[in-house]
């Protein structure tokens, strides 16, 4: 059996979606029976660490985690590695995407708060409807800080994890996302890393990707990487996927440009038990 299984949430581990109760009903049940079984779960996320104890507190179990793509690790609920931008480094990269794109909204993840927007010139729908749609996602709320003092105040700081740079509410802005990834890529990338996933593009320091962290927090635990499995949905994930490639396992729904990186396909979470115990029936 194998024993550590390594997921991500939006679209995975949460998928499809289960406002009330977080992790839906067979996902959970697969959670219990394979860490009963000895098995361990860690999630790895683009979220920061603050959801991710709420997430704990959903599964009942206090399991490690690896967030904001791999800027932050924890082992038993203690950061064993934060890595963090350069401010310097950081402004340039919203200056460029604001001169070249036109683009205003970008969210902070930092150490000590989730989610910091700007509010000058932020589009309409960032200002007024994000809080509301925020309001309405039941269990997987977070708490958001919409205050330009504050974001400015998290830019000089220093401890900025992850920058999320939004193109748009609608998917006509998909596209252009992923161009504007490509391109920045070009110009930054060997001074941060940059994932598309859908209308926006995630930003983290240089060599914080999921497939680095996984490789940091099996060294520090001194686990086998032939013991793994990594699953996930979306661009950020697809370093793992390369990374892992044979115990790789992507999201149906996923963009064919995510699927064509892992080794396998699968429609539910909870249908990893038909590859972690392949004697069983489990259709």
């Amino acid at each position: 059996m194998k024993k550590v299984i390594f997921t991500d949430l939006d679209g995975t581990l949460f998928y499809p979606k289960a406002k009330r109760k977080m992790v839906p009903g067979k996902n959970k049940n697969f959670i219990e029976r394979f860490v009963s079984d000895g098995g361990k779960l860690v999630l790895v996320t683009g979220r920061g660490h603050m959801f991710a104890e709420k997430v704990c507190d959903y599964i009942d179990h206090q399991v490690d985690y690896i967030c904001c793509n791999g800027a932050s690790i924890y082992t038993n609920g203690i950061p064993i590695k934060e890595e963090a931008f350069d401010p310097e480094l950081l402004k340039g990269i919203i200056n460029f995407v604001h001169d070249e794109y036109k683009v205003k909204t970008v969210i902070l993840f930092t150490k000590h708060r989730n989610m910091v927007f700007p509010v000058d010139g932020l589009a309409l729908w960032v200002k007024f409807f994000y809080p509301i749609y925020m309001a309405m996602q039941g269990a997987y709320k977070e708490i958001i800080v919409k205050n330009d003092a504050a974001y400015l105040e998290e830019l000089d700081k220093g401890e900025v994890e992850k920058a999320m740079i939004f193109f748009g509410a609608t998917p006509l802005v998909s596209n252009r996302a992923k161009e504007a990834n490509k391109e920045l890529r070009k110009i930054f990338g060997d001074k941060a890393e940059f994932s598309w996933t859908n209308q926006c593009i995630e930003v983290t320091p240089f060599g914080c990707s999921k497939s680095n962290a996984i490789s940091y927090y099996l060294d520090y635990n001194q686990i086998n990487a032939d013991n793994i499995m990594v699953v996930g949905d979306s661009g950020n994930d697809i370093s793992m996927f390369e990374a892992y490639k044979e115990e790789s396992y992507c999201m149906a729904h996923a963009h064919d440009d995510v699927k064509k990186h892992a080794n396998h396909i699968i429609k539910r979470f909870y249908n990893l038990e038909d590859y972690v115990y392949p004697s069983e029936e489990n259709k």
